[in-house]
């Protein structure tokens, strides 16, 4: 798709807030000028970050279901002693996940607030952005706009105790005057597409002598929610963050959830004795406290579907990997290498290491595709500013080529995926999806010049070496149940 296309249907589905069918979203596009086809528009939004599939071939968007909807969070101490608060993780998942928190637009009564930078203690900061899940809090802290000192990568040798970040002040949130701990923060979204939040300020109405009809409720609010997650595991699993497992669960609770006096998210995980944070892989989920949070379960049909890790394979491979494959290709032909085949059959190979994958009239298209990209790459390929990022895209397209070789060893074996280490399969689809992130970053042009490749390799560094810690175990696996199947004839 062109940016234009991408543009058109990225407008449409941030700020469409009614219930629309395939049909609806098609005649869209095309009154658009976009080219589409019924079965396309339905791809699209079958794949879509911003949208929920209902039933009778219905849609609704994110911004459908959270605009205008009421949710809360209590402050922390020392942000009451400092006077001002940061986001964090407390506006999932009722804002745009791709909008970081330090851009997210605050409103009190009418006008705009505008954010501060201030330095808060590395605990609070860890608290508050918990719900991003292992392996994404740092990240997320450390690319503050308002941190401008301290780097990622220094976090090898030692953890800071403070941090500066983005920041908005108490007292210019409506009703926040007389502030004090206990208190809370009611919010709503009133823009999805351009991230803003009206805020106001909430006493906590607390006595020694009298227990307030909203604290009542919120005791009710919790039973709710808790009951809501512990249904959604089975529903929908561990879903692909903690932003989608909670965007599940506020879509499908919404009346008894998104009420005034509702809790958060962070108190309620304080609350509970049932739920907490488990270990997934190399991230974390909410899930049933104590429990291994397992890759497969009736959610994706364990023990009947096969071919899971093959199709979540397929969903996450990108058009970028192909383009990623082929300029490392080009590069290496530019360079004077000898042995780049003339044909694309290693291409193919390295996308479809189980050729079980494609049928041989799919073959036939892809290697036709491909040769039709590769001129088109070729004749814009400019490589002085492919040189920067070449050695690091060729290190990643090799983890890239190891991973998605056990994975389809694994998925075409006709062995069913709930035999094998749950949590190692997790790590191996979690280093898929986050190599082939990398690989769509590399082949983003526009953000070559500020690509950060000394934090690409130190995470490569990583995955490198967990991949090596899982595989073992894998192809062990593998092995031990293709050995089961064998019987001997007496």
């Amino acid at each position: 798709m062109d940016f234009r296309t991408n543009s058109v249907i990225e407008e449409y589905l941030t700020e469409q807030l009614d219930i629309f069918t395939v049909d609806e979203f098609c005649r869209y596009l095309k009154s658009q000028g976009v080219k589409v086809t019924k079965a396309d528009s339905k791809e699209i939004l079958q794949v879509s970050d911003y949208t929920f599939s209902l039933v009778n071939n219905e849609y609704v968007t994110k911004a459908g279901v959270f605009t205008g909807r009421w949710f809360s969070f209590k402050p922390s101490r020392e942000e009451v002693e400092k006077g001002s608060i940061i986001i964090g993780h407390r506006c999932i998942p009722f804002v745009n996940s791709d909008v970081p928190p330090d851009s997210i637009n605050i409103m009190s009564d009418g006008q705009m607030i505008e954010s501060e930078a201030k330095v808060f203690s590395m605990n609070l900061a860890m608290d508050t952005f918990a719900l991003y899940g292992e392996g994404y809090i740092l990240p997320y802290i450390f690319n503050d706009k308002n941190n401008k000192t301290l780097a990622l990568s220094s976090v090898q040798y030692s953890m800071p105790q403070e941090i500066q970040l983005t920041c908005w002040p108490l007292n210019k949130i409506s009703g926040a005057e007389d502030f004090k701990y206990g208190d809370r923060i009611l919010c709503r979204v009133i823009s999805w597409s351009e991230g803003i939040v009206e805020m106001r300020a909430m006493q906590s109405g607390l006595s020694d002598m009298v227990i307030s009809d909203e604290a009542v409720q919120r005791e009710e609010w919790y039973t709710y929610f808790e009951n809501g997650l512990l249904a959604s595991f089975d529903r929908h699993g561990p879903a692909s963050s903690i932003e989608e497992q909670l965007s599940y669960l506020f879509l499908e609770n919404q009346e008894e959830l998104c009420i005034r006096s509702c809790g958060s998210t962070e108190e309620f995980l304080a609350h509970t004795t049932k739920i907490g944070f488990e270990p997934y892989g190399v991230e974390s989920r909410i899930w049933r406290k104590g429990e291994q949070v397992p890759y497969v379960g009736k959610w994706n049909n364990t023990g009947v579907d096969k071919g899971v890790l093959l199709t979540d394979m397929a969903l996450t491979l990108t058009p970028h990997v192909i383009d990623a494959i082929l300029e490392d290709r080009i590069y290496d032909k530019r360079c004077g290498k000898k042995d780049v085949s003339e044909n694309f059959e290693d291409v193919i190979q390295k996308i479809f290491p189980n050729m079980a994958m494609i049928s041989q009239t799919e073959r036939r298209l892809v290697l036709l595709n491909i040769e039709k990209r590769n001129d088109i790459l070729e004749k814009r390929y400019n490589q002085f500013s492919d040189y920067p990022v070449a050695q690091t895209r060729k290190r990643i397209l090799g983890l890239f080529t190891r991973v998605s070789e056990l994975f389809c060893e694994i998925g075409g074996s006709g062995i069913a995926a709930d035999t094998f280490p749950q949590q190692e399969l997790v790590i191996l689809s979690q280093i898929y999806s986050h190599v082939v992130r990398l690989l769509e970053e590399v082949e983003n042009v526009y953000l070559r010049p500020q690509f950060p490749t000394e934090d690409v390799c130190l995470s490569l560094e990583g995955m490198e070496e967990t991949f090596e810690d899982i595989s073992g175990t894998l192809f062990s696996a593998l092995e031990s149940n293709r050995f089961k199947g064998f019987e001997i004839v007496k």
